[in-house]
């Protein structure tokens, strides 16, 4: 029978999945509907911009799920793997991190220019 650390790490690494595809939609929601305001009657635009601004704090709610999650996961593959492990991936993980701060924080950025 799983343990309890065993459920929490499962649903930690879910939450973890969900909050980037969700901030992915997101932004990709974002895009769409500001390539779609021009020509619209004032109250459309007015309704659509509204709307943008809910999506756009659901991206930012994303990205702190993210982030915090994948600290948890940081924190629970240390204490599983033994160092030798963590010498021969140190150097992809800071790749992947360095990448990942680049893609979502520029994702955001343009996301808020959207928005504003």
């Amino acid at each position: 029978m799983p343990s309890v650390k065993q459920y929490l790490t499962i649903t930690n690494d879910f939450l973890h999945d969900m909050a980037t595809g969700t901030w992915a939609a997101c932004l990709l929601v974002v895009v769409v509907l500001s390539s779609r305001l021009s020509g619209m009657p004032t109250d459309a635009v007015a309704a659509i911009h509204s709307a943008m601004w809910a999506v756009f704090w659901l991206l930012v709610t994303a990205l702190i799920v993210l982030t915090a999650t994948g600290a948890a996961r940081l924190q629970y593959c240390r204490s599983r793997f033994s160092p030798e492990v963590h010498v021969a991936k140190r150097r992809a993980l800071i790749v992947k991190h360095i990448a990942f701060v680049v893609i979502y924080g520029a994702g955001t950025a343009w996301a808020w220019t959207l928005v504003s």
